[in-house]
């Protein structure tokens, strides 16, 4: 039997530009049914109700409606992502945002993601004291109030932050583990003077000087590992490390130190 002079179709150059004609087809009928869906629907206005915010835990949807600075009810696109972005980062204190149009169904979704708070903190506003919390990076978390029951049980509090010294607050947190005991307090005085709690000491005066910074907590980290277990375990021992060479010691009823 003579063999077949059959060809698969797959080889066929006949076949083959037809599936590319057809592909080319179902292309551009997609790309037009997209078209028209945006044409149609772009314009249509979205109100809060098309808004859906996620990641926002400690932040109510209100104030990310608020921070967004849309005049709603407004057309899909006449909303600029990237502007909305910029507005949030401003408004709020968080970590990253990313804002996405949906033509299908018709919807703005925002995404967030927030800060992990470190500590609680305290800073004096116009209105008086201010009361919020602040991540490893120093940076300040407001607390608001439909969100208060999800607050994280902290211990740590940071007294007088602000936005000078915010970086200042960051360098002591990420070498916390270096100070030798746990971190309880840390106090910034309006006059800029640092004043420390730990779990070993019940103030360790730094100064105001944030070049000493890191030799400051090289010496805390050997005095707590070289002082007697007497004053070290009491709690009330009272170190001046504003010159970090000579360090001295007091107990409470003996300071008469300038914070």
């Amino acid at each position: 039997m003579k063999g077949s002079n059959f060809q698969k179709p797959s080889n066929n150059p006949s076949f083959f530009k037809f599936t590319q004609v057809w592909q080319v087809i179902c292309f551009l009928s997609i790309t037009t049914s997209l078209g028209v869906l945006l044409v149609t629907k772009g314009w249509e206005p979205i109100d809060k109700n098309k808004i859906y915010v996620s990641g926002g835990i400690n932040t109510p949807k209100e104030k990310v409606l608020e921070a967004m600075k849309l005049n709603l009810p407004k057309a899909i696109l006449e909303i600029n992502p990237k502007r909305v972005e910029e507005n949030i980062r401003k408004g709020l204190s968080v970590k990253s945002v990313k804002v996405n149009r949906r033509i299908a169904p018709l919807s703005l979704e925002v995404k967030i993601l927030e800060r992990v708070p470190k500590a609680f903190a305290l800073k004096r506003g116009v209105n008086g004291q201010e009361k919020g919390m602040i991540d490893d990076g120093g940076y300040w978390i407001p607390i608001f109030k439909s969100s208060e029951n999800k607050i994280p049980a902290l211990e740590l509090i940071i007294d007088g932050w602000s936005q000078k010294n915010q970086n200042l607050i960051s360098m002591i947190l990420r070498n916390e583990k270096d100070l030798g005991s746990p971190l309880k307090r840390i106090i910034i005085n309006p006059n800029g003077n640092i004043v420390l709690q730990t779990a070993d000491f019940l103030f360790i005066y730094l100064g105001n000087n944030p070049v000493l910074l890191k030799q400051q907590i090289k010496s805390i980290e050997q005095l707590s590992k070289s002082l007697p277990n007497e004053l070290i375990h009491s709690s009330s021992t009272i170190l001046d490390l504003k010159n970090p060479l000579k360090p001295k010691l007091f107990l409470p009823e003996e300071s008469g130190i300038s914070k």
